[in-house]
């Protein structure tokens, strides 16, 4: 039997990963990473195609996910027989500012799926019937989404920090999906899935072959028209504390946060270690504090979200109605502790070693090293950056986290909801 724990100590360094940077004939930078001993594929289609673009609310959503809904040569039904028939699959994703569309594929397999994945890229049609279904049953969660506290807090309180017409701070009503004309999707994808919107990243056991064919496939897209780059306004956060009744509800929903920065801010990196310390992990502060002591909830978290032209530190759980503002004291309570205490050396490195473990499981594998490349290339910063973090967390000190602290983390700048 051990009677002390093992020594513990952080990686000296992260794993070396190349990426290889190529570009196709239209245009489109090719980001491939050779990792991996299965023969299988990743492909990820990434545009500037999210839903600050949209110049209605819901065309973006919508258009990407009917996109696979019928194109020119395939019906919905013959898209998806084909993905299933090659044992591949085929998923899509939007957020605020980027459209992707991704394949799995075995090697062997690759060719053909990429060619479906063409079809869906190059020649959606946008079938009437298809819109009408989508739109009906889409309305439909939206209507039940809208009930739910949690999401009545969340669209609550990204309006209030970075206001109601703000990009990253509006939502889609249950009736703007009566609005959505095929039209408008239509003109959407023409628009902004274009070449010079668009870059590609492959991921797996890669070659030259793989290469090939993504320039035969997607060296088609049309390179698009030059356009002004989108520059959202500027938010200048102001602390609000809002509450919403809702009689029905058995529990309350709570956020705080504030707007902040985007991940190239200097302060980005340390803020984050900061920020897993408060709510980022099981054993956090704010977990101790209103889980384990206070038994408010079950769980709570803080994390700092990041977008390419803006970001905000958001905190969040769910409680009995009964405990929903002295969560909001507690949790400003520990704001307020890191502004007046350095963090002890015991629980820094309690941290530092979790995240570290974090970054190299994020790095394990090759769909885990092509989602740390995509999360850069949609910042706008190197592949390197995972070693930014990783340095800015062997060498971060009490002092730098309490400056931090006192910068960031007043709870005279946080706005709060409670639904």
């Amino acid at each position: 039997m051990r009677n002390t724990a093992p020594h513990t100590a952080l990686p000296s360094a992260l794993p070396e990963v190349k990426i290889e940077r190529r570009t196709l004939s239209n245009g489109i930078p090719l980001h491939a990473i050779s990792a991996g001993t299965q023969d299988v594929v990743r492909v990820s289609l990434v545009f500037e195609a999210g839903t600050c673009y949209q110049p209605q609310k819901l065309v973006a959503s919508a258009a990407l996910a009917l996109m696979s809904e019928g194109t020119q040569r395939l019906t919905a039904a013959q898209v998806a027989e084909n993905f299933d028939f090659l044992g591949s699959s085929y998923e899509h994703h939007i957020d605020k500012d980027f459209a992707m569309l991704t394949v799995y594929s075995l090697s062997r397999h690759l060719r053909k799926t990429l060619e479906t994945l063409s079809e869906i890229v190059l020649r959606p049609t946008f079938v009437e019937e298809e819109l009408r279904t989508y739109c009906a049953k889409r309305k439909q969660q939206l209507s039940i989404e809208k009930e739910r506290v949690a999401y009545i807090a969340r669209e609550q309180f990204l309006a209030s920090i970075y206001g109601a017409n703000h990009a990253y701070g509006s939502f889609a009503q249950p009736q703007d999906y009566d609005l959505l004309r095929r039209e408008q999707l239509q003109q959407f994808h023409t628009e902004y899935f274009t070449a010079n919107r668009c870059f590609i990243l492959l991921a797996g056991k890669v070659g030259g072959d793989e290469v090939k064919m993504l320039e035969d496939f997607f060296g088609k897209i049309s390179a698009g028209k030059n356009t002004a780059p989108l520059i959202l306004p500027q938010v200048k956060s102001e602390a609000k504390n809002l509450r919403i009744e809702k009689t029905d509800a058995v529990q309350s929903a709570v956020r705080m946060g504030r707007t902040l920065f985007t991940k190239q801010h200097p302060d980005f990196a340390p803020l984050h270690v900061l920020t897993v310390a408060l709510g980022g992990y099981f054993g956090s502060r704010l977990m101790r504090n209103i889980r384990e002591e206070k038994g408010y909830t079950y769980g709570i978290f803080s994390t700092l979200v990041n977008h390419r032209q803006g970001g905000h530190l958001s905190i969040g759980a769910e409680v009995g109605k009964e405990h929903a503002q002295a969560t909001v004291d507690e949790i400003c309570k520990e704001l307020q502790r890191f502004c007046d205490e350095k963090i002890s050396h015991e629980e820094l490195m309690l941290v530092k070693n979790y995240i570290s473990g974090e970054v190299l499981r994020s790095l394990d594998g090759p769909w885990g090293l092509a989602e740390v490349a995509l999360d850069n290339l949609c910042s706008d910063l190197p592949y390197s950056y995972a070693h930014k973090l990783f340095d800015t967390l062997k060498n971060i000190t009490p002092e730098q986290l309490q400056a931090l602290a006192r910068s960031y983390f007043s709870p005279a700048s946080m706005s709060s909801v409670i639904a």
